[in-house]
């Protein structure tokens, strides 16, 4: 399995009808920062590529809690990496990034901090 494709699946996991613990947020973080992309390029890959695929799951009663599918989220993410190179799906990710993100963006938030400090040290 791909790097990128690893991201894809941990991060998704964000989106799951599940609370978070602290030691998930620490393994995410480390490969958010062992990926070696940049905190640009890491929101990137969470606004254009997996929450558009995802987000659904936390406006409904019961949502998936287990994990996602992994072939239906990868397909998804793939068919997304193509489409954020389009200004207008950009565009379009931006303009609903509070639907798409509302549960998650206070988590991702704090991961994007671990990342941007282990960054500034050199790893």
């Amino acid at each position: 399995m791909a790097d990128r494709e690893r991201l894809w699946l941990a991060v998704s996991e964000l989106w799951l009808d599940v609370p978070w613990e602290d030691y998930q947020h620490n393994h995410l973080a480390r490969l958010l920062i062992d990926s070696g992309l940049s905190c640009e390029e890491l929101d990137a890959l969470y606004l254009f590529e997996v929450a558009p695929r995802v987000w659904g799951n936390q406006w409904v009663t019961a949502g998936v809690w287990d994990g996602f599918d992994p072939d239906w989220l990868l397909e998804g993410c793939r068919h997304n990496q193509q489409r954020r190179l389009r200004a207008w799906f950009r565009g379009l990710c931006r303009l609903f990034r509070r639907p798409m993100t509302y549960a998650v963006e206070a988590d991702w938030q704090r991961l994007m901090a671990q990342v941007a400090a282990a960054q500034s040290r050199g790893g």
